[in-house]
This record gives C-alpha cells, structure tokens and sequence, in this order.
C-alpha cells in the first residue's frame, strides 16, 4: 500500500571531514525481497553475503554489478538524510526521529515499521508512533539496511567531494552513450538518485510566463547545528534543493 512505509537507517563515518551521514531509506515495496534477488543474481549467498559499501569494488565485478544494482532499487525508494558529527555519533537516532516526523510525504502516511543497524544506538527520542522500531538489526536478516548503506555511502562521496576531500572521475560513456572524456563521480551519483532525494514542494523560482523551475524541496534533511561551516555549507549546496530537469 503506497500510503504505508517501511524505513531502512544505516549511518556511513568519515573522520577526514568529521561528519556522519545517515540515511533513512522509505519504501511501500518489498525491497528486502528485491535485495535478496540482487544477491542471488550476481552470485552471493543471502544467508551468508551482505553488500557492505566497504566492499574492495577494484577487481571485483560482482561487488560492482551488486552496488549498480542496489542503486537502481534505490530509486523506487524515497531518502531521507541526517547528518551529525561524528563527535555526536550516539545522538544518531536521536536525528533520525527528527527526521521522520518531518518528513515530506503525502497527507495520510503512515510509517508501519523503522529498522535501524546495528551500529545506531537507542534513543529515548520519540518515533513516530504508527511504527515498530527495532533496534541492533542484522543486515543479513534485514536487508533493507544494506540499501541504506548503500545510500548512506553514496551520498557521503558527494559530499567529501564537494569539501575538496575526493576528485574522482568515471568515463563520461558510462553516463552519456558515445561520449568521450571523464565526468565526476558525485555527479553521476547525484544524478543516479536525485528523484530518491526530491519532495513534492517546488521551491524554484518562476520564469517570465509564469512557469516554476524544476526544483524541489528535499525529502528530509535534518543537519545537526553543531557541524562545521564547511560541511553545512557542503550539505546546502548538495542537498537542500534537488533539480529535477533536464541534465543533458
């Protein structure tokens, strides 16, 4: 049912640029059993695998065919995101129930079930109150979680990127067909899960005949005061709008 929903949280750490990104993955669909054939497709064992976005990709097609994967489920899925500190890694739950009551979705939501990773310590903060929330989950047994590490990664690259961290490239013909030359890796992944990322507010502005720009407020986003300038600079200038025109 499209007006029930499921949240998968999974938080990804980076020290260089002291900040945690956690992601809150929301989704009517049963993309636990979507996870599963992923694993089972691209020769992983779901009782025993996990994708981990720590996973060795160099050399490793099937680790790269399951993440390629993963991102395209990813995009029948909503995102919503904190990020914190890594100082204040043990508020982690405390934001997460920040942001699910804030949540841009439609009128009559309900969020039947929160599923939280292992690594996220208890809160007394109050979850929605629709949901079971269970804490210390396994990723292997609840394997949403690993689309939550997959986002989590994902939108933690772009926003090392954006403070200057990383400057990864990938061949523009993996993104744009017959086209030469290298494009930025935060880029093609922005692009990968902008819709994911988008609320239904637009807050563009109007053109001369009267026609509002495609941008949008985001999903979710709660960044905690204590961040740096730097990051919450970053976060502003990645996630606080989502433009959903044309790219190309």
């Amino acid at each position: 049912m499209k007006n029930v929903i499921k949240v998968y949280v999974d938080e990804s750490i980076h020290v260089r640029g002291d900040f945690i990104v956690t992601a809150a993955v929301c989704s009517h669909i049963n993309v636990q059993q979507q996870v599963v054939q992923a694993l089972l497709d691209c020769g992983f064992d779901p009782t025993h695998d996990e994708f981990k976005s720590s996973m060795r990709m160099d050399g490793n097609p099937a680790a790269q065919e399951l993440r390629q994967r993963l991102q395209i489920i990813l995009r029948d899925c909503k995102i919503g995101v904190t990020v914190c500190p890594t100082s204040e890694r043990a508020k982690i739950a405390t934001y997460i129930a920040a942001l699910l009551s804030n949540l841009n979705v439609q009128p009559g939501t309900n969020i039947a079930a929160v599923y939280l990773d292992e690594g996220i310590k208890r809160t007394n903060a109050k979850m929605p109150v629709s949901a079971t929330v269970r804490y210390g989950c396994n990723s292997k047994l609840v394997t949403g979680i690993q689309l939550a590490d997959c986002a989590a990664h994902l939108i933690s690259t772009m926003l090392l990127d954006e403070l200057g961290f990383i400057s990864k490239t990938v061949a523009a013909r993996t993104v744009y067909e017959g086209q030469e030359g290298e494009i930025a890796l935060a880029w093609t992944l922005w692009a990968t899960v902008r819709y994911s990322l988008s609320g239904m507010k637009l807050v563009g502005e109007r053109d001369e005949y009267g026609v509002p720009e495609p941008l949008m407020n985001p999903f979710g986003l709660v960044v905690s005061d204590t961040c740096s300038d730097d990051v919450k600079a970053a976060v502003e200038n990645r996630l606080s709008t989502v433009w959903l025109g044309c790219i190309h």
